[in-house]
């Protein structure tokens, strides 16, 4: 009875053994199976993300280059747009400049042919000329032809320099004066001198301009002088009458001395109104000119 008893158990034993040995052996295999599971979704996982992060790096690459690619031509023709906006800015500067620098002009050359025809008309006629000349030195300035002009006119001026016509007209009187102390005989100055020089003055024809003497064999020198001069003063020519006048010694340059300076200073007069007027013409052409 024990006998039979102890068969069942044992062989229940064994069962229970091996029931467990299965157990432990599907333990095994599902725990290996579950970590082999899970090395393979880990694997699968990584794989998975670097290929997703690889095609966003790309896609995200290709979008930067197309963005810069865009923004550079968006660039590009933002500096051409900027470019032709400074060329047009400059052109307009230009034109800006040219029409302050013509307006600057018109009024500085109006100014300046306004104070010179006022001092013309003032010196033509031999009128006080003191403001008129101050005028224009402020209008020209210090430097330039027209300044160096001004500073030719003589300060008679100011009082006012005889004309052409007033200078023959008052050779006349120099002229006979002139004779009278041409004919004082050498060494004869005083009183009775200048009786004779009257007389003999009177008495004598003046020598003609177009055949004078050049040495006292042929006649006076010094009257042959005065006729040459007094012949380019009816023209109107006051250098060569000056240039004559210039070879009288002693007593007959002194008497002629007067008329000599007033005719000297309307020379001065005249060059310094033909520089003027020449510079004022050719600064209204510059003017109109540039305006074109």
């Amino acid at each position: 009875r024990e006998q039979e008893d102890t068969i069942p158990r044992q062989a229940n034993a064994a069962l229970q053994a091996k029931e467990e040995s299965i157990q432990s052996l599907l333990q095994a295999t599902s725990a290996a199976r579950e970590k082999e599971t899970e090395e393979i979704l880990s694997s699968e996982t990584k794989r998975i993300t670097s290929e997703v992060q690889f095609e966003y790096q790309q896609q995200l690459q290709n979008e930067m280059a197309a963005m810069k690619e865009k923004y550079m031509k968006e660039l590009e023709e933002h500096a051409n747009v900027m470019k032709g906006l400074q060329e047009k800015l400059g052109v307009l500067e230009s034109r800006l400049e040219v029409s302050r620098n013509y307006e600057s002009g018109s009024k500085r050359a109006h100014k300046i042919s306004a104070a010179a025809l006022a001092l013309a008309n003032k010196l033509e006629v031999g009128e006080t000329a003191a403001v008129e000349i101050a005028a224009l030195k402020g209008a020209a300035g210090d430097e330039g032809v027209i300044a160096s002009a001004v500073k030719m006119i003589p300060k008679s001026a100011d009082a006012g320099v005889p004309t052409v016509t007033d200078l023959q007209a008052a050779f006349d009187k120099t002229y006979a004066i002139g004779r009278q102390a041409a004919m004082v005989p050498e060494g004869r100055s005083g009183l009775e001198g200048q009786l004779l020089g009257m007389i003999f003055a009177k008495l004598s024809v003046p020598p003609s301009p177009d055949s004078v003497p050049t040495s006292e064999e042929e006649g006076n020198v010094a009257d042959g002088i005065l006729s040459l001069a007094r012949k380019y003063v009816q023209l109107g020519d006051l250098e060569k009458a000056v240039d004559q006048l210039n070879k009288l010694k002693g007593q007959a340059a002194y008497v002629v001395q007067d008329w000599k300076v007033q005719a000297s200073d309307r020379i001065s007069t005249e060059r310094a109104l033909k520089v003027i007027k020449l510079e004022c013409a050719l600064l209204n052409k510059d003017l109109v000119n540039s305006g074109s």
